[in-house]
């Protein structure tokens, strides 16, 4: 039976980055502390494919599980998703440095 696919912003987000961090949904689920198989693998699911989102603590706990931060499944613009997921695995050094960069950027009239 194939997957229902991702409705939402979010849900797709999730299942990509959950497929390329090599999880099931089951997996997903076990870090989010639903161990039984019944409750966790559905739960991921439903939140895929759209039907419940998730609450900011757990969207916290799935961030983590994936290595990814939080705004890279909300940012409503594919570019911005990636700037944030790239910017994100910089040191804090290079980040302080892009900020001043885009900051100097914008600020600059064209």
């Amino acid at each position: 039976m194939q997957p229902k696919p991702p409705s939402t912003l979010f849900g797709r987000r999730l299942r990509a980055a959950r497929l390329e961090a090599g999880m099931t949904q089951a997996d997903l689920g076990r870090v989010l502390g639903l161990d039984d198989q019944n409750t966790g693998a559905p739960r991921v699911s439903r939140y895929e494919t759209g039907r419940h989102e998730p609450d900011s603590a757990t969207a916290a706990k799935i961030a983590k599980a994936l290595n990814l931060p939080v705004a890279y499944f909300h940012a409503v613009d594919d570019i911005l998703a990636e700037v944030i997921l790239l910017v994100s695995q910089l040191p804090k050094k290079e980040r302080e440095a892009i900020l001043a960069l885009i900051r100097d950027r914008v600020s600059t009239p064209r």
